[in-house]
């Protein structure tokens, strides 16, 4: 049972990680529905809501488009502040201020009480809601958490095998009692979702269902 207050962090539920969009993940509009609904539960229990939203300038390091030696989906070795670090190459995507960029729609803005921005320096992509892959650069979301007195994380979002599974390492690693709605996320690779799945347990993630989280 989830203790103390909670919050509900929305990972990248943004129009081009959607169906339809430049980086789409598989079936992942069958997320919106469980995710609505937890929305709805944590605001009844006067939980927080916040929403990671994607936001790189266009000549962002990560995209393929910038790297005339790669392609989409392949990987490159980039140095940044002295670190070598494999970088997959990824379709331009949730470029600053594009549609694509949007959180759903289908979200209502309302019950969302911050937006956390990530990935805007353009010399390193950032997968995790809390810190670039560097931890070159913090976001305001631990902050946003301490400030608020929570104890317990709930994840949910895209994608499961990058974004989704940093933000919840690192929710550990900031010292919250974290829960991945397993029902409401979905992978790029669908073949590394066990995987990704027994990393996130081995650090104490609890995986559930939305059914299944007591608030």
């Amino acid at each position: 049972m989830a203790q103390g207050k909670i919050a509900l962090i929305l990972v990248d539920i943004q129009n081009d990680f959607l169906e339809k969009g430049s980086l789409a993940v598989a079936n992942s509009n069958s997320i919106l529905e469980p995710v609505i609904d937890l929305i709805t539960k944590v605001k009844c229990k006067q939980g927080l809501v916040i929403a990671t939203q994607d936001w790189h300038p266009s000549n962002h390091i990560s995209f393929a488009s910038n790297n005339s030696d790669k392609q989409p989906f392949e990987t490159k070795d980039i140095e940044y502040d002295g670190n070598l670090v494999t970088q997959v190459m990824w379709p331009d995507h949730c470029v600053q201020g594009t549609f694509g960029a949007k959180i759903s729609d289908k979200i209502s803005l309302d019950d969302i009480d911050y937006i956390v921005q990530k990935g805007t320096n353009p010399r390193v992509d950032s997968y995790s809601g809390f810190a670039d892959n560097n931890y070159s650069e913090i976001t305001q979301l631990a902050k946003i958490l301490y400030q608020n007195h929570i104890d317990t994380v709930i994840v949910v979002g895209l994608a499961a095998d990058y974004c989704v599974k940093e933000t919840c390492l690192d929710s550990v690693k900031f010292g919250f009692k974290t829960i991945l709605a397993m029902d409401a996320t979905k992978p790029v690779d669908s073949n590394q979702l066990e995987a990704t799945l027994s990393q996130l347990k081995s650090k104490s993630v609890l995986i559930q269902l939305c059914s299944e989280i007591e608030l």
